[in-house]
């Protein structure tokens, strides 16, 4: 037996937020959650800051607005869609490469895998979304939801289609993935770093599953303590016997 547990827009708003700071803290960037919440919900700029890193925040409004759009339209994952994801994220963050895929080879430091060439990108890409959509298909738990998601992130990261912006694209296709699929989204957080690099490295499937797993139960009493039966166009099922915190 399962339950249906609707996703409010109050959730959205905290999944936007902890995306957007997430995401980019891993690449490097310094804004805190606080001020990346200041800037998104409160239109706020704190204090003086770089430009890049203010977009890079700035652009998952607008990135969480059309994903909600597509989880209604029940889009699917093609080599245009993720195109269109890193033109959004990257919009005014990267100079003049939103959303087009390489034109000269790059490496990943200390990889010990070599990135698809550009031209082969687009047909690597198109292998991926298959493999992807052909496990999802013939997934028969939540277990094997996630281990075929995550076994595509590390595919999609070896692939590395952008010359810039492949993490970011990366974890906001796992996010869209398990929303699409009906189950608690992924997010990794920034304390998380090595953790997750490892599980890229390594290509450790079992360890990243598990983790994952992990990130679920946590995200899990954010999406209950943020309910809102009255909006009842998105949801995800759960467990009958799933945990459920307590509501003051």
């Amino acid at each position: 037996m399962k339950q249906k547990i609707y996703l409010s827009n109050d959730y959205f708003s905290d999944l936007m937020i902890r995306m957007a700071h997430h995401s980019t803290a891993i690449e490097g960037n310094t804004l805190t959650q606080g001020e990346t919440k200041s800037i998104l919900i409160d239109n706020y700029i704190p204090r003086a800051m770089n430009m890049r890193e203010l977009h890079e925040v700035l652009n998952y409004k607008a990135y969480v607005k059309q994903m909600i759009e597509d989880l209604k339209q029940d889009v699917p994952i093609d080599v245009e869609y993720i195109k269109s994801v890193h033109a959004v994220l990257c919009n005014n963050a990267i100079e003049g490469i939103a959303g087009r895929f390489k034109t000269i080879p790059n490496l990943v430091i200390g990889a010990d895998f070599t990135p698809t060439p550009p031209y082969l990108v687009p047909s690597e890409l198109e292998n991926w979304r298959l493999n992807l959509q052909y496990q999802l298909e013939h997934a028969e738990n939540n277990d094997e939801i996630i281990e075929s998601i995550l076994r595509q992130h590390i595919q999609f990261e070896h692939i590395h289609p952008f010359s810039d912006g492949n993490g970011r694209v990366g974890r906001a296709l796992i996010v869209y993935s398990c929303l699409r699929a009906h189950i608690v989204p992924i997010v990794i957080p920034v304390q998380d770093k090595g953790r997750y690099i490892n599980y890229l490295n390594t290509e450790d499937i079992t360890g990243f599953v598990l983790y994952a797993k992990e990130l679920q139960q946590t995200e899990l009493m954010r999406i209950q303590a943020l309910a809102n039966d009255t909006e009842r166009d998105l949801y995800i099922w759960l467990p009958a016997d799933a945990a459920k915190v307590e509501i003051n």
